[in-house]
């Protein structure tokens, strides 16, 4: 008798997974890392008054109600060196050119563009007043010391190495990579690097898991394939579970005589469901081991990319703490959808002309992978979409 779970119940139980370790990395290692705690600024940001244009440092009274006409004559004490404090500072009736981010001079409150004066010997002409702080860029306007600049569960991007650095930040604190193994199982799989042996299939699935999970985020090793043997298998997934926070196998879901997934998630811990009312999907299987995890997910490749992509990875969100984004764009149906009620369904489209447009495939079929531009997920008390009816592309 399957245990079938509903979506949100499955994502229910991945609410008590426990995430894994934290530890410290240079920013140099720290692209797509997960970060473990705020990144709390110690100092303020540029730290100095600068300028924000190029022209000339000056103090603002000096060019009330100077023009064109009545320009502003003020004296020229030279230049000021951008990465270097000022030599001087400015009094009444004197001014200094100053380059975009260089440090304000004692006594300035303004920069006037360079493009509102015009140098006369030792003078220079304002021709338009400057108000106090006017192209001023004060210590704390950027970031403020003890601001929260990069949340605790942010990816790092390489954005993110650009604010640390600008903040002297070299070594941050993040979780560990989620150790996960992948085992392909069935009689019927060969190795894509061997030739074609029909009625043989290649091996899709540990493939591609593989590849998701390290996209993830994750440390994930791939066995290889299992042939049908219990205990064969039990074996392998015993040995991985001693080096992995959760191990993934690919086939051996389904409720046929020839599959020992179940029987192997009994014998090493708890199962904690037997099918998810979802669609493709269905044949998911989950078991707990201790503090880990023995995933079985369907041997159909588009059944098993929809179930990682849009619940599995959700566990691994929880594992590692990460805050998941939404990559989804509102779209209009371009034709009517039917689905039955009663499971949760993701629909693979195709985005043409602003519009989406069912893929119609069969579970086992692999070219879905490469046409499809996104999922629209239809929940289970609906009997499907109407034509122009908006729809959320997940992606």
């Amino acid at each position: 008798m399957l245990k079938v779970l509903t979506v949100s119940e499955v994502l229910d139980i991945f609410k008590n997974a426990k995430e894994v370790d934290n530890e410290k990395v240079d920013i140099n290692n720290a692209l797509g890392r997960v970060l473990s705690e705020d990144v709390v600024s110690r100092e303020n940001l540029p730290g100095f008054k600068r300028s924000s244009v190029d022209g000339y440092a000056l103090i603002s009274n000096d060019t009330y109600l100077c023009s064109e006409s009545m320009p502003a004559m003020l004296k020229n004490k030279g230049s000021i060196v951008i990465g270097e404090r000022p030599e001087y500072s400015i009094n009444e009736g004197e001014c200094v050119y100053i380059p975009t981010g260089a440090m304000l001079p004692d006594g300035a409150d303004a920069v006037a563009m360079i493009e509102d004066c015009e140098e006369l010997g030792d003078e220079v002409l304002v021709n338009k007043p400057a108000s106090r702080w006017e192209n001023v860029v004060f210590e704390d306007d950027d970031v403020k010391a003890g601001e929260v600049v990069i949340k605790k569960g942010t990816v790092i991007e390489d954005r993110h190495i650009a604010v640390l650095a600008g903040l002297g930040v070299t070594n941050i604190n993040v979780k560990r990579k989620v150790k996960a193994t992948v085992i392909s199982t069935g009689d019927e799989l060969i190795s894509p690097y061997e030739e074609r042996q029909i009625p043989k299939v290649r091996d899709i699935n540990g493939y591609f898991l593989t590849a998701a999970l390290i996209k993830d985020g994750c440390d994930a090793k791939y066995k290889g394939i299992s042939k049908d043997n219990e205990e064969e298998l039990f074996e392998l997934v015993d040995k991985s579970l001693e080096e992995s926070d959760i191990v993934f196998i690919s086939g051996g879901s389904s409720a046929g005589n020839r599959d020992f997934t179940i029987n192997i998630m009994e014998r090493l811990g708890e199962v904690l469901f037997h099918g998810i009312a979802i669609k493709p999907g269905k044949p998911t299987l989950m078991a707990k081991v201790g503090e880990k995890f023995i995933v079985g997910l369907p041997g159909h490749p588009l059944s098993c990319a929809v179930v990682y992509r849009f619940i599995m990875s959700e566990l691994i969100d929880r594992m590692l703490g990460r805050i998941r984004t939404d990559n989804s764009l509102i779209l209009k149906m371009g034709e009517n959808y039917h689905k039955a009620k009663g499971r949760e369904e993701y629909l693979p489209v195709k985005i043409e002309g602003g519009f989406a447009y069912p893929i119609y495939a069969k579970s086992s079929a692999i070219s879905v992978m490469a046409k499809c531009d996104g999922f629209i997920k239809i929940e289970r008390d609906l009997e499907g979409i109407v034509n122009e009816q908006e729809v959320k592309i997940m992606r």
